[in-house]
This record gives C-alpha cells, sequence and structure tokens, in this order.
C-alpha cells in the first residue's frame, strides 16, 4: 500500500494535536485532588516572591509561627488571567509587602497552600477565587 504526501500530512496533523492536548489535559489539576478543602486556614506573612506564570500565580511567604520560627510558604494563586479579569496586576503585590491569605493546605508536603482570598494586613482585598468569599 503506498501512503501520498495528503495521508502523511493528515496523520501528521492528527498525532500532532492528540499528543498536544494529552499534555494540556495532564498540565492543569484539580483543585481538590492536590488541596484539602475541608481544612481552612489564615497565613500573615511578607512576599519573598511572586511568579506570575501560567497556569497559576505562586506567592512565597515568610510567615513566622507561633514559636518565633520563619517558616516559607508556596501559595498557589489562580491563573494571572484570573486576576487580570479582576482588576490586578504583578506590581500589586511587591516583594516585603505583608498580607494574609485565606488558605487551604496541600495534601502532600509541607508549607503549600492553595490560596482562596489574599489581602493586605490592613483587609484591603487583593483577591478572591471564583466562588468564594
Amino acid at each position: 500500500m503506498k501512503i501520498n504526501n495528503k495521508s502523511k500530512r493528515l496523520f501528521s496533523i492528527t498525532l500532532f494535536s492528540a499528543l498536544f492536548m494529552h499534555s494540556a489535559a495532564w498540565a492543569h489539576h484539580s483543585l481538590v485532588g492536590e488541596f484539602d478543602t475541608s481544612v481552612n486556614f489564615e497565613l500573615r506573612g511578607a512576599i519573598t516572591k511572586v511568579e506570575w506564570t501560567n497556569p497559576h500565580i505562586w506567592i512565597y511567604l515568610d510567615v513566622t509561627a507561633e514559636s518565633g520560627e520563619v517558616q516559607k510558604w508556596e501559595c498557589e494563586m489562580g491563573s494571572p488571567n484570573q486576576l487580570i479579569r479582576q482588576g490586578s496586576k504583578k506590581e500589586d503585590l511587591p516583594v516585603g509587602t505583608i498580607i494574609r491569605a485565606q488558605a487551604n493546605p496541600a495534601r502532600q508536603g509541607e508549607h503549600i497552600c492553595s490560596t482562596r482570598r489574599i489581602t493586605l494586613d490592613d483587609g484591603s482585598p487583593v483577591f478572591t477565587r471564583a466562588g468564594n468569599q
């Protein structure tokens, strides 16, 4: 059986599309799969770094525990697009800013959380994930 160029091109496009869609599906995760949404807590800390990249923004905090120990926390937020639609921009969260984060802990790993709501230390809202107040 002889395969012509049109068939080869169609096969290549189909294969590429299938591989791309498969990898895109794995790139995103379930909130409930990675974080325990039945546990809610608040973190208060100083921003040390912000990664404003897809698929999620990550904020890194120095949080002082009751013992006085400084803990390094990694907090996942929504997508950059979600925050932009809410009127936020990267410059709204400069390093050194003290924030309060309503969060859910990671199912695996210490000092990792998903944030549902972020306010400045004075209570001014910065970010609320859709469906959470």
